[in-house]
């Protein structure tokens, strides 16, 4: 990953732009959706951005960009569409400590600014390390057909009602409330026309009322190193579960699958840790869901012996190895 990808706070962030072309052009019709001070340098800026000043949306400083202009900008755009000018803007940023983005220059910018999915607050940013703005773009288009426009609103909606879900348990209780509100309660509210805070207030209650009190343990294997050979319901369980416990020998390529906010568990000699069952009652506590994730199918005996300590288990096959290397064998 040569781009790390971040957010930047745009409230009380200052943006310098140096050009007046069309890409200035491109670049400040994104910017103009923040809410940071920017700032365009140009002798001969095209009529739009006039406007965008004359309307107090931008300023327009009618020069060329001065070192002495980046004291406390945040990031800076070098896009007069000329080597030299863009040369000489990204030696400015550089000298002050600023970021700087050169329009059309990967080797040259400090920063990219990638495709976009706009359904704010939710954005989704798709980089390509500036190989690929093709691909980027494809990409952007699905990710627009599968995100209605009213993700936006839903967002906006659960972001000032977040307090009062928090009497919902962290971890999966939680997280069934937020997906039951994106994935099925929010929209039908929304195209209804329902009052949104009232539909989270109902859908709360639903759910505080069913509220599982039974810990969880969903048992899982995979004979095999790849990923792509894990089978459905075990990538579903590595994406929701809170406290992984695993193999040490499972590959990292598939522990990458699970959520970041999971804690893990790696069993380096299973034999010399408490015994198993009782290990994943205890991090099951507190309705956690625990995944256990095993290099081997799962014995019988460890069923059996969570459910007599009452918990509620999930066993999920896993494909052997020699599968596996079959396959491997017929490529």
């Amino acid at each position: 990953m040569q781009h790390f990808p971040i957010f930047v706070a745009m409230q009380d962030a200052r943006v310098l732009l140096s050009g007046g072309g069309d890409a200035a052009l491109a670049k400040l019709r994104l910017l103009l959706k923040t809410p940071a001070r920017i700032e365009v340098f140009s002798r001969t800026p095209a009529e739009e951005i006039r406007t965008w000043h004359r309307q107090g949306r931008l300023h327009l400083i009618a020069r060329d960009l001065q070192p002495g202009d980046l004291n406390g900008a945040t990031l800076v755009y070098a896009a007069d569409e000329d080597d030299a000018l863009d040369a000489r803007t990204e030696a400015f940023a550089r000298a002050a400590g600023v970021l700087v983005n050169v329009v059309d220059n990967l080797a040259a910018s400090a920063f990219i600014t990638p495709a976009m999915v706009d359904r704010a607050p939710v954005t989704i940013a798709i980089g390509t390390e500036g190989t690929a703005p093709v691909l980027a773009r494809k990409i952007k288009a699905r990710l627009e057909e599968s995100l209605p426009v009213a993700t936006g609103v839903l967002a906006r909606a659960a972001a000032a009602f977040r307090t009062r879900a928090e009497v919902l348990a962290h971890g999966e209780p939680r997280r069934a409330f937020w997906s039951d509100w994106f994935d099925s309660s929010g929209p039908a509210a929304h195209a209804a026309g329902n009052d949104l805070d009232k539909a989270l207030t109902e859908l709360l209650t639903q759910h505080i009322d069913k509220a599982a009190t039974t810990d969880r343990v969903t048992l899982a294997w995979s004979g095999s190193d790849d990923p792509d050979l894990l089978v459905m319901k075990t990538r579903r369980a590595l994406d929701q579960a809170d406290v992984v416990v695993h193999d040490a020998d499972i590959s990292p390529a598939i522990l990458e699958l699970a959520r970041r906010e999971a804690d893990f568990l790696p069993l380096h000699r299973p034999e010399t840790v408490p015994p198993l069952p009782q290990l994943l009652a205890r991090r099951a506590e507190g309705g956690r869901h625990v995944l256990y994730l095993s290099t081997c199918p799962i014995p019988v005996a460890l069923i059996a012996s969570l459910q007599a300590i009452g918990l509620q288990v999930t066993e999920i096959p896993g494909i052997p190895a020699e599968i596996e290397l079959k396959k491997r064998g017929q490529a």
